[in-house]
């Protein structure tokens, strides 16, 4: 897992300069109604890291977590991220993604296998929730970085 962890390293590393660079007002901005902001998406990032912070912790304690989702929408509306400084979202997003690449190293290689429903067709092992983390924030990373660029907000989902 130390591949996976340097790989999220990688990838903040790159980021927290270019997300810093955004403005306030661009963050904020939400030109195509009720898609999220750029906020919302790096606050929805936030919740990843936090979810799969308790997922990774949790799944190598028992082999079968059980179900374990959350719903999204709630997540970033009851934070209210879109009232929150951009700059406070991208420490917290920054300095939480460290600390989930130091757990990520230190994961106990022979709970690999454990699983956890995460409301996909079939649950999924710890390896997955791991390697599978960075895909999805660079997902939503290309996006905040394209939706910098207003000619290139509307091609992009919230999901």
């Amino acid at each position: 897992m130390k591949a996976a962890a340097n790989n999220l390293r990688s990838i903040i590393e790159a980021s927290r300069p270019r997300l810093l660079a955004i403005t306030e007002n661009e963050a904020s901005a939400k030109p195509h109604g009720e898609k999220w902001s750029l906020k919302e998406i790096l606050g929805h990032l936030v919740d990843s890291v936090s979810t799969n912070h308790q997922r990774i912790v949790r799944m190598q304690q028992v082999a079968d977590l059980g179900k374990f989702g959350y719903d999204q929408e709630h997540w970033v509306n009851s934070q209210n991220y879109k009232n929150e400084s951009w700059n406070d979202i991208v420490n917290i997003w920054y300095f939480y993604n460290k600390h989930l690449a130091h757990v990520m190293e230190h994961v106990d290689a022979k709970k690999l296998t454990n699983v956890c429903d995460m409301d996909y067709e079939q649950p999924k092992t710890l390896e997955f929730v791991i390697t599978d983390y960075a895909r999805h924030m660079q997902h939503h990373l290309d996006q905040i970085f394209s939706g910098a660029d207003p000619r290139e907000r509307s091609k992009w989902e919230t999901t």
